[in-house]
């Protein structure tokens, strides 16, 4: 089974998702967004979705598997 860490972006800001709400690398929320955004994908974060939020901004969901969990299919 594979497992997921999750995020989201809004403005300038990366929120972690999961269990407790923190993961190590996270990221100074003073980035702009297209630097943000980079330094997610170039981190192997991928794009699943993207919803305005109640203000008329962006909000843009990632994920990516959790480093060294990925399980072999023997």
């Amino acid at each position: 089974m594979q497992k997921w860490e999750h995020c989201k972006l809004r403005k300038n800001v990366v929120t972690f998702l999961g269990a407790a709400g923190v993961f190590e690398d996270k990221i100074d929320a003073h980035l702009s967004f297209q630097v943000a955004f980079s330094h997610l994908e170039d981190r192997g974060w991928e794009l699943v979705s993207v919803v305005p939020d109640t203000e008329g901004d962006f909000v843009y969901f990632f994920k990516r598997l959790v480093p060294g969990k990925e399980m072999s299919r023997e």
